[in-house]
């Protein structure tokens, strides 16, 4: 059933003092009004408490704590390439049958520990993607690692091709995850859809649309207007996948791998916390390989679990 708005008067003094503890934790509003509607039972949209959280969070002044991990979290939705063809069924189309390229309609974008989702738009008017995809480019150049949903296969290759036609410089490789990697290695799950995941972890699902009409009326509508408003509607779609994809990483954090190790990266030792660089991690428990080398299983407050050799193990008693 959807929940209904309600004023701010409707939180308690316990509401305020849990929300103002997450607050310390995560800058993340969103994902806090999340675990706000999972620990408390009151009928109130999702928008109107991360509102709240917004609100106690510039009342209060509390931040949180900062990690210097440059995670870049993001989607791109693109147009379709155009065809004649002679029926329906049974098809093979040639190259020289397409018309013109496949352009980025929009990419949306998020830093992880912040709220506010980018996005990047092409031009309605023209249907000429370059200024997105060159900006595009250098917040890429800003990151650490970035995350997408298939976006190995699909997001950074159809990026390069874009920048590649388009004569713009970008790197050849960026140090990234694959959450639909992840899902495929360490789950079995009946999908591993981000739709899926999302809905199976609790924390949410992609927003429901008008299938390939929004995609044709942004690409071929009409008029201006028709064009620009399928294109708002084409970017609160991607916007949520963004947030989506966090959630979801968020989730699977704890159980898979890490591609980066931003503990080293920024400068720390190979025993604290891969995924956030603290400090605050405890031994699990200790395991021993057949060739007789000890591996130390590590846990962070973060939930991270991973591991580390016994010589990074014997610096972390030391230096703890």
């Amino acid at each position: 059933m959807k929940r209904r708005n309600q004023h701010t008067s409707i939180y308690t003094d316990t509401h305020r003092d849990w929300v103002r503890l997450r607050c310390e934790s995560t800058s993340n509003n969103t994902a806090i009004a999340r675990q706000f509607l999972k620990d408390f039972d009151l009928d109130i949209e999702l928008e109107s408490v991360r509102k709240y959280v917004a609100k106690v969070r510039k009342t209060t002044k509390k931040k949180a704590e900062k990690y210097q991990v440059k995670r870049l979290f993001y989607d791109i939705e693109t147009g379709y390439y155009k065809t004649s063809v002679w029926g329906c069924w049974n098809q093979f189309v040639k190259p020289e049958m397409l018309e013109g390229e496949k352009k980025i309609i929009c990419i949306s974008y998020k830093w992880q520990y912040e709220d506010k989702v980018h996005t990047l738009k092409w031009d309605a008017d023209n249907l000429c993607d370059r200024d997105l995809v060159e900006k595009f480019i250098k917040v890429l150049a800003k990151a650490d690692e970035v995350c997408a949903h298939n976006g190995d296969r699909f997001d950074m290759k159809t990026i390069r091709t874009r920048a590649i036609q388009l004569g713009l410089l970008m790197y050849p490789k960026y140090r990234s995850v694959d959450t639909l990697k992840k899902a495929r290695k360490y789950f079995k799950f009946a999908s591993n859809k981000l739709d899926f995941l999302g809905g199976k972890f609790e924390v949410g699902n992609k927003l429901e649309h008008s299938g390939f009409d929004l995609w044709r009326r942004c690409q071929e509508g009409e008029t201006k207007k028709i064009r620009k408003e399928a294109l708002k509607e084409m970017v609160e779609y991607c916007e949520q996948d963004v947030i989506l994809l966090e959630d979801v990483y968020n989730v699977m954090m704890p159980y898979i791998d890490h591609n980066t190790n931003f503990a080293v990266l920024k400068g720390g030792a190979k025993w604290q916390c891969p995924e956030c660089a603290s400090k605050e991690v405890e031994l699990s428990h200790t395991d021993v390989t057949p060739m007789g080398y000890i591996k130390r299983n590590m846990r962070c407050k973060c939930k991270k679990c991973y591991h580390i050799s016994n010589k990074s193990y014997q610096k972390y008693l030391v230096e703890k």
